[in-house]
């Protein structure tokens, strides 16, 4: 369990050590995917990455903007090439969801 932290009515806010993970994770998720859409496209090899990096992470899963791009993620990594329409569709939903 995390130290709590006092809020203005003087209770205390304590935030067990899942949140602060799920935090986190999300966090690095959100710069994973700036990172992947900086240069202005989307690769193959960011877009399996990016996947990989969901499944070992699982403090992420359940997260409604998470779920999106999974789902995304599935169906432009099933043939296994990324059409220039899925790129334009994943580079823009990666972009706002890393701000």
């Amino acid at each position: 369990m995390s130290g709590g932290a006092p809020l203005l009515d003087g209770t205390v806010l304590v935030l067990d050590d899942s949140v602060m993970r799920r935090s986190d994770a999300l966090r690095e998720l959100m710069s994973f995917a700036r990172a992947i859409v900086e240069d202005g496209d989307v690769t193959m090899s960011e877009a399996t990455g990016f996947r990989a990096w969901i499944k070992s992470n699982p403090d992420v899963n359940g997260l409604p903007q998470v779920e999106e791009i999974v789902g995304i993620l599935r169906n432009v990594l099933s043939d296994g090439r990324i059409s220039e329409i899925e790129r334009d569709h994943l580079r823009d939903v990666l972009g706002r969801f890393g701000g």
